[in-house]
């Protein structure tokens, strides 16, 4: 009834059309395979398990890795809202907010964006900064790969691109989708970011990091993380950017907050909207000679992820791991 009540709702907004309304994990599944709907709203808790909606969600990852999940949660406390994300939920949603909202919120979902407030988005932004010091991986924890999956995980370790990945192991893009679902499932990660930084694979391109003002932007951050930015990977850009602007992790610092953002902004579509918000607001509160600054250091960071590129000048790839954010 709940489900029933709630498409109906839902169903009144003009720019949306409600496929389905199910009550069970298997109807669900079912449901999206059949319906193939852009959007997934789902319920944390289902089945009388308060889990079982984060498991559902990976499995619809999986299964249907096009439809974007939305999980409406009865509480958005850090370790809630951190392992929605790692389910795969594409925004994350608090039952206390109104039904407007979420109509705003599978909107901006359905184009794309991942839904969370600000709030939430420092929960993720903690989370993927601890990830940056987790240990590299030992031999066993890999055998558990097939032969397959560990080129794949080579590749996207590299930087690679869906369809880079695809190319240069001849399988088709949505063959590489499946096995990075089951790369991140065996081994505990949620992001091509995570990954990289817990396989330590991609080196530093040579001597110190530039320096401006007595500014140094590597020296108080994750190694890895540092790394994954400076190679181009829009995530970790994302994730440096809003790390400055918040003080979490690093000491706060606007100018390397405004320059990671801009980086963020430029080097995937999917974050040019949330960096672009959050950059402007953050630009009202700094003088005209630190945005200047800050946009001379993106310009500058642009030219040393030339010293990135593949032999064959194939370019540094954006991770394709959804990390934009639109605040509520």
């Amino acid at each position: 009834m709940a489900s029933r009540l709630l498409a109906d709702a839902l169903g009144q907004q003009s720019a949306m059309e409600v496929v389905a309304a199910t009550c069970g994990a298997s109807e669900s599944l079912l449901a999206v395979a059949e319906k193939r709907p852009d959007v997934v709203l789902l319920s944390d808790s289902l089945e009388d398990d308060p889990k079982r909606g984060f498991e559902l969600a990976k499995e619809i990852r999986l299964a249907s890795p096009d439809a974007r999940v939305v999980l409406l949660l009865d509480n958005t406390r850090p370790e809630t809202v951190v392992e929605a994300f790692r389910a795969g939920a594409r925004g994350v949603f608090s039952r206390n907010e109104s039904l407007a909202i979420l109509a705003k919120c599978v909107a901006c979902v359905a184009q794309g964006q991942i839904w969370a407030n600000s709030e939430q988005m420092g929960y993720a932004v903690e989370a993927l900064s601890v990830a940056a010091t987790r240990r590299h991986f030992n031999s066993e924890e890999l055998k558990t790969l097939s032969r397959r999956e560990q080129e794949v995980a080579s590749a996207l370790s590299d930087g690679l691109s869906n369809r880079e990945i695809a190319e240069r192991l001849q399988l088709s893009p949505h063959t590489v989708k499946n096995h990075i679902f089951r790369i991140f499932e065996k081994l505990g990660v949620s992001s091509r970011f995570e990954l990289m930084a817990a396989l330590g694979r991609r080196k530093s391109p040579g001597g110190p990091p530039r320096t401006s003002l007595g500014r140094s932007d590597a020296e108080d951050t994750p190694g890895s993380l540092q790394q994954a930015a400076r190679a181009g990977v829009g995530s970790a850009q994302f994730v440096l950017g809003h790390m400055y602007l918040s003080g979490q992790g690093v000491a706060k610092d606007k100018v390397l907050a405004y320059k990671w953002l801009l980086l963020a902004e430029r080097a995937n579509q999917d974050f040019s909207e949330s960096s672009r918000i959050t950059r402007k607001r953050l630009a009202t509160e700094m003088l005209a000679a630190q945005i200047t600054e800050a946009e001379r250091l993106a310009d500058e960071q642009a030219v040393d992820a030339e010293d990135w590129r593949a032999p064959a000048g194939r370019e540094p790839a954006a991770a394709n791991a959804k990390m934009a954010a639109r605040f509520a």
